[in-house]
């Protein structure tokens, strides 16, 4: 079934919770599979007969969006809108407001399988008969004060509370942020004040006049907030095998397991590699690394080992924004940005995380950061 000629990704704002990535570009950039992961989802969008994409980004990215997706139209017409600032979700949508269709998805850049997604909705085709209907995709959540959640009359929506503290009268269904919305409900949205919460706002007025229904999203729920979110998208990407650039060099006594990500350029030597991405032109020259993501441009010594468990075998935990944040996964080894040089017999903590062009000594440790005191 063809459902919409159109879609709207999402790839504005900071990036700020993606350190030690954020590079000055949107995470989306970040490459898995010889791809930027954006790409990856424009190519599930063309399967899915999507001839129109409407990208919204921010205005300091460099290189910018537009540039890096120069050859990846792939017979698709694909149009920018700038974000001047990071008002919020709704604002981003407006700014592709004057070139919508009736009817258009909005997804995050991230969201691969999009059409695993759709093909929920498809088992609803009543929520489709009336063409002003919102559709909205939702998963349980044991962790609602972090999401927008939902209050439901069956299938129906009928409000939405962002990060509530109050579950009175609301479902334990979570907004995952994948919508089919309508040009006439953005022209609605546009009439409200452009705060963080527009988006919310704006959906909870329009309900009182128009219908909205919530429907299950699959398993596979790919998200980016964090650095650690790129296991789930390499996972979903190599789809139990691995990926290694033609350009890299990856020594005979090697041994390279499932959802390992080697990109161009690369030199690893004399190396063990679990559920790790290792990025362009980095050398390793010997070691184990596992459950981790290493930058560009790095160059990591002589038996370099990367511990991945709590001794309580809790998911492990790390800072970010100098807070401290749960990664929600029981074996999670380093984070190291790019231009690092590592020397060495040097080991990693549960957690670690090292900002670009980080300097480690020999035979040092390197040990997850800490919340400092304001």
């Amino acid at each position: 079934m063809q459902l919409v000629n159109q879609a709207v990704i999402l790839a504005a704002g900071e990036c700020s919770r993606f350190f030690p990535f954020t590079r000055n570009q949107h995470k989306s950039t970040f490459i898995i599979g010889g791809k930027p992961i954006i790409v990856h989802t424009l190519n599930t969008l063309r399967q899915l007969g999507i001839s129109k994409v409407e990208i919204v980004e921010s205005p300091n990215y460099s290189p910018s969006l537009k540039e890096i997706l120069a050859d990846n139209a792939g017979g698709m017409t694909i149009n920018f809108h700038t974000q001047m600032s990071p008002v919020g979700t709704g604002n981003a949508i407006i700014q592709a407001l004057p070139s919508l269709e009736e009817r258009f998805l909005v997804i995050d850049p991230q969201q691969i399988n999009i059409n695993e997604h759709l093909d929920s909705l498809f088992k609803h085709p009543d929520f489709l008969t009336d063409p002003h209907n919102l559709i909205f995709f939702s998963k349980v959540t044991n962790n609602p004060g972090r999401y927008g959640m939902f209050a439901l009359d069956g299938f129906r929506l009928t409000k939405v509370v962002e990060k509530p503290t109050d579950l009175t009268g609301l479902s334990d269904r979570r907004n995952v942020g994948m919508y089919l919305f309508t040009k006439d409900f953005v022209d609605f949205m546009n009439t409200q004040p452009p705060t963080e919460f527009q988006l919310i706002d704006a959906i909870n007025l329009y309900l009182k006049d128009h219908s909205g229904y919530v429907v299950d999203a699959q398993e596979t729920c790919l998200t980016e907030k964090y650095a650690w979110d790129l296991f789930g998208i390499n996972k979903f990407v190599q789809n139990g095998g691995f990926h290694v650039s033609p350009t890299a060099h990856v020594g005979r006594d090697c041994q390279i397991g499932e959802n390992v990500n080697i990109e161009d350029g690369c030199r690893i030597d004399h190396a063990i590699l679990k559920n790790c991405l290792i990025g362009k032109n980095t050398i390793i020259e010997s070691g184990f690394i596992s459950d981790s993501i290493i930058g560009n441009d790095c160059h990591i010594g002589k038996n370099f080992n990367t511990k991945v468990k709590n001794d309580t075998n809790t998911p492990v935990e790390t800072v970010i924004k100098n807070k401290l944040v749960s990664s929600g996964m029981l074996s999670f080894g380093v984070l190291v940005g790019d231009g690092s040089r590592i020397g060495d017999n040097v080991v990693s903590l549960p957690g670690s995380v090292l900002a670009p062009r980080s300097t480690v000594d020999s035979r040092s440790t390197i040990s997850p950061p800490v919340v400092q005191s304001l």
